[in-house]
């Protein structure tokens, strides 16, 4: 397994050897310190397995795998409910699960020992989810364990945190409850439910790292890889010139420093630098911008490249993207009028992209998201292509 992609099994490695969640940036022949950088869910996960079968064994890597392979599938499925029940038509929802099973970033992502494949599916869920409780009578019981699932959603990957207004105030919203009074419940419940669900891991993080973070402790390092001196310059080496465990002079700095002080360290670089040519991070937002959408390698390029990724895999995922893309756009242009779901679900894919946008992107942070562009894309189509004498007659039927 490449070293850029050993932390998930560093962390559960240690997990399951001393019981803590230390520094997977630090060789296991060295001492550790308390760690934040992971999210604890998945780590959990692959601790277990590893006690279970062996560490790196053949029958863990297979399980771990096999575990993302079945995440993607009954994404598929939830893809499929999910678009059917927007539309009303089980064509769309057909197109859209059909999207999601031949994507190429569904598919290639199931072979890393990594919470992406089980994050998409826990975002999936959340849609279903909020679609559900939307057609149910409002009680806390129901709404605080809808924050409660967020506050879990948080703990495997707390990327999906930025849209969580937008997931609490859309099913409200469908369910035609946007009365202040109802919103502040509902609110309130929700923020209880998820506060429950991540205090321990808070109280953790606090107790052992000295700091009150929320759920994982790496912003600070994600923002330096976004605009260290490799970024624009040949973004292809950002990885081989600044991350730890692929450069083995900045693995012994952190062995000397301890973690969380070079991740401080980071964040206050990148705050320098960003300060110091504004302009400069704006053209590299840009760039990310249309790397998160599009499937380039803008970002990550050598020079003269000029994005086109080199290999067949990210060539598939980069055309599959562009042609989602653009696909999407000629269906919003076609589109009559927007559909309030289309705007809520757009509104959510836009909110997760801006973390990354603004720090630093791969393909893979696409991935999670894959299933919520499917969606939109078949309910975009949905209102292009639906004939309008149908749209009359359903307008007629809710009115009546």
């Amino acid at each position: 397994m490449r070293a850029s992609y050993r932390e998930y099994v560093t962390a559960g490695q240690r997990l399951l050897i001393n019981h803590a969640l230390e520094s997977p940036l630090v060789p296991m022949s060295n001492a550790s310190e308390p760690s934040a950088l992971m999210p604890p869910l998945y780590a959990g996960i692959v601790a277990t397995i590893y006690g279970l079968t062996g560490v790196e064994s053949y029958s863990s890597t297979f399980i771990l795998k096999s575990v993302n392979i079945m995440a993607s599938t009954i994404t598929v499925w939830l893809v499929f409910l999910i678009a059917r029940c927007i539309t009303a038509q089980s064509t769309y929802g057909w197109i859209a699960a059909i999207v999601v099973t031949i994507h190429p970033a569904m598919i290639g992502f199931t072979d890393f020992i990594w919470d992406t494949s089980i994050f998409a599916c826990g975002a999936t869920l959340t849609i279903w989810f909020a679609i559900h409780i939307s057609n149910k009578p409002f009680t806390w019981i129901r709404w605080s364990g809808y924050g409660f699932w967020l506050g879990g959603l948080a703990l495997l990957n707390p990327s999906l945190t930025i849209a969580y207004p937008l997931l609490v105030l859309w099913p409200l919203h469908r369910s035609g409850a946007l009365q202040t009074r109802v919103v502040c419940r509902a609110v309130t419940y929700c923020v209880c439910g998820w506060l429950i669900a991540i205090a321990p891991w808070t109280i953790r993080n606090y107790i052992q790292v000295n700091k009150l973070l929320y759920v994982r402790s790496g912003l600070g390092l994600e923002f330096w890889l976004g605009v260290c001196p490799e970024a624009d310059t040949n973004g292809a080496e950002v990885y081989d010139a600044q991350y730890p465990l692929k450069n083995h002079m900045i693995q012994s700095h952190v062995s000397q420093v301890g973690e969380n002080n070079y991740i401080t360290e980071c964040g206050n670089r990148a705050i320098d630098v960003i300060k110091k040519d504004p302009i400069r991070y704006i053209r590299l937002i840009a760039i990310r911008t249309v790397d998160f959408w599009f499937g380039s390698t803008f970002s990550h390029a050598k020079p003269g490249q000029w994005g086109w990724p080199q290999s067949m895999a990210r060539n598939a995922i980069f055309l599959f993207l562009s042609a989602e893309m653009l696909l999407f756009c000629w269906c919003i242009l076609l589109a009559r009028r927007i559909n309030i779901d289309l705007a809520w679900l757009a509104g959510m894919a836009i909110a997760f992209s801006i973390t990354y946008c603004l720090t630093h992107i791969q393909l893979r942070y696409r991935a999670p998201m894959e299933p919520l562009v499917a969606v939109i894309m078949a309910v975009a189509m949905a209102q292009a292509f639906s004939p309008k004498e149908k749209e009359n007659s359903q307008v007629d039927q809710a009115v009546a």
